[in-house]
């Protein structure tokens, strides 16, 4: 294929994609807006699956890019940025419930005490007595084995590397709570001591040798394993102590793709607004690891129904922490092959010196390398390409920053200070710091979209029915609302039914006599309108400032009752991406 054909293909493509989007506007009826998914009926078991850490990369860094690379409708999307939008959400742009995904502290604000917990159900391992290793490993980031406590749980131990106290033990528990928080499965990550003189070896446990054979397990192995880890001055250790999940484990989910032995599992996890609109979330809290094998799916059991459930595994390599010691300076400025940073290396022959390279790289063991001052949101890069990540539309980062903005600076701290770190300067600057990337988190995201949202109708004592929101950017200090003027108009079915009305620095829009008098003529003039077919919508743009520009528009889609009988109601969300 020549170069002039090639380009005649991608204004074919861009011109087709631009008469899709000039199509008819979607219409809505009055439905309940789905708040479960429906993927909890019971399956026969699948089959458990590994994926190799080396495959899934090569496969993310190299395959999946190459393909891409001559996909012209991929690369005309991008250029107009009109990526296919997430295909999980319901009516009001949000993700239903699921065994992906629960609403919690963002839609239904936890209290501190739960926030504290996290996913943790009970008090953590009984350390009391004889400790018994089932199974260990001594060789990858983070050695450790696994164990059963005084009363037989089953616990998977993670500890801190030599000279790096409460490190990654820390940024475990931390962001676990942050991750549970935020809605997605995560395992129950406990702090917890073990003295090693109450450690056996079980039977039959075997490791692999440096050769990589499996051999029986010794004390010479448990020690090796515990000199490359920190020790406390009285002998003991600082450790993770990660329960063992519920059910049979099938082994990683894919960021791409469906588990096809799975009938419950119907939308490719590329569009799942839960796995794109988790890149701001994990950018805030600094998790550039979010390859295949720190996720997990389990066939569980609950209310006589089995089926698969998914969980997000494996924090270590979060907030300052970088599994071997501290994060690199680097983390999350480019990922594993950026071609653009070693393209730029080589034609300045190493002379250019990145923003980060001139940063301190370490601000104390225990919290290892993190900053806010070069925190970009908008351009954070994880290891490994995340093909979710990468088909995240500004409507998934808009979900995502939701979620991170919803936690205040209070609650960020009783998070924090779950970390049990040792000095209390550690727990404020990691505070501050989650704060300040926070802040950047939302004013980034919350900036590329009309930021209005919680749209409900009300009435007054004099029966005056007016539509209230929250403007986000305004309620987070973003914006000024004394200077923030909205406007406004009807519409049914893309039909501009009045002008533009306004309403000057308040979050409220009136549904005033003229209107109502508008859409029952309307409705008048349409025989055989069902009644669940009265939706209209509120089509709404914001001006910042005095003479300057109407940014992006929403469009609030509401169900008009007959005879004003009962308020308007809210059925269907659209923003402009």
């Amino acid at each position: 294929m020549n170069i002039r054909t090639l380009k005649l293909n991608l204004i074919i493509s861009c011109v087709t994609l631009f008469l899709l989007n000039c199509g008819a506007q979607k219409q809505y009826l009055k439905r309940d807006v789905i708040t479960e998914e429906n993927d909890r009926e019971s399956i026969p078991k699948p089959e458990p699956r590994r994926v190799s850490v080396f495959e899934d990369g090569i496969e993310n860094i190299f395959g999946r890019e190459l393909d891409e690379y001559g996909n012209l409708s991929w690369h005309s999307r991008k250029l107009f940025n009109n990526l296919k939008q997430a295909k999980n959400t319901n009516a009001l742009d949000e993700v239903p419930n699921s065994t992906w995904f629960t609403n919690r502290h963002a839609e239904h604000p936890l209290t501190i005490a739960e926030l504290r917990r996290g996913p943790n159900r009970g008090d953590g391992p009984d350390m009391s007595g004889t400790i018994t290793i089932t199974a260990a490993k001594a060789e990858g980031v983070s050695p450790g084995f696994r164990m059963k406590d005084s009363k037989g749980d089953a616990y998977f131990v993670k500890f801190d590397i030599k000279g790096f106290p409460q490190l990654n033990t820390a940024a475990e528990v931390i962001t676990t709570k942050f991750v549970y928080a935020s809605g997605y499965n995560t395992p129950e990550n406990y702090l917890s001591v073990l003295d090693p003189e109450k450690i056996r070896i079980g039977e039959g446990v075997t490791i692999k040798d440096k050769w990589g054979k499996d051999v029986p397990m010794t004390m010479k192995f448990l020690n090796h394993i515990l000199s490359r880890v920190n020790a406390s001055p009285d002998g003991t250790y600082r450790i993770v102590a990660s329960k063992l999940l519920a059910g049979k484990p099938l082994g990683p989910f894919l960021y791409t793709g469906r588990r096809k032995d799975d009938p419950n599992d119907r939308v490719s996890h590329v569009h799942r607004r839960e796995l794109r609109g988790y890149k701001p979330i994990t950018a805030w809290l600094n998790n550039f690891d979010t390859k295949a094998n720190n996720t997990l799916d389990m066939y569980v059991t609950e209310n006589g129904k089995s089926f698969v459930k998914h969980y997000i595994i494996d924090f270590a390599t979060s907030l300052g922490s970088g599994g071997y010691g501290s994060a690199s300076p680097s983390r999350g400025h480019f990922g594993t092959f950026d071609l653009g940073h070693i393209f730029k290396k080589l034609f300045t022959l190493g002379l250019y010196v990145e923003p980060w390279e001139k940063k301190p790289r370490l601000i104390t063991p225990s919290v290892g390398y993190f900053d806010s001052d070069l925190f970009n949101p908008g351009n954070y890069a994880v290891i490994v390409p995340n093909p979710a990540f990468q088909r995240m539309t500004e409507l998934d980062g808009f979900w995502g920053a939701k979620i991170v903005m919803s936690f205040t600076d209070e609650q960020i701290r009783a998070i924090v200070e779950t970390g049990e770190f040792q000095n209390q300067e550690d727990v404020d600057y990691i505070v501050r710091t989650l704060a300040e990337r926070r802040d950047k988190t939302g004013r980034y995201w919350y900036g590329k979209v009309n930021p209005l949202a919680n749209f409900r109708f009300h009435q007054n004592d004099e029966g005056q029915t007016f539509m209230e929101f929250d403007d986000l950017s305004a309620n987070a200090g973003f914006e000024d609302s004394a200077l923030t003027t909205y406007r406004y108009k009807l519409q049914y079915r893309g039909k501009d039914l009045t002008d533009h009305f306004f309403s000057k620095s308040k979050a409220r829009l009136d549904l005033n006599d003229g209107m109502g008098q508008t859409i029952e003529k309307n409705f008048t003039g349409l025989p055989g309108l069902s009644e669940d077919g009265r939706v209209l919508n509120f089509k709404i743009e914001t001006q910042r400032k005095t003479g300057g520009s109407w940014g992006k528009d929403v469009k609030v889609f509401f169900y008009y009752p007959t005879d004003n009988f009962g308020l308007p109601q809210v059925v269907a969300i659209e923003r402009e991406n």
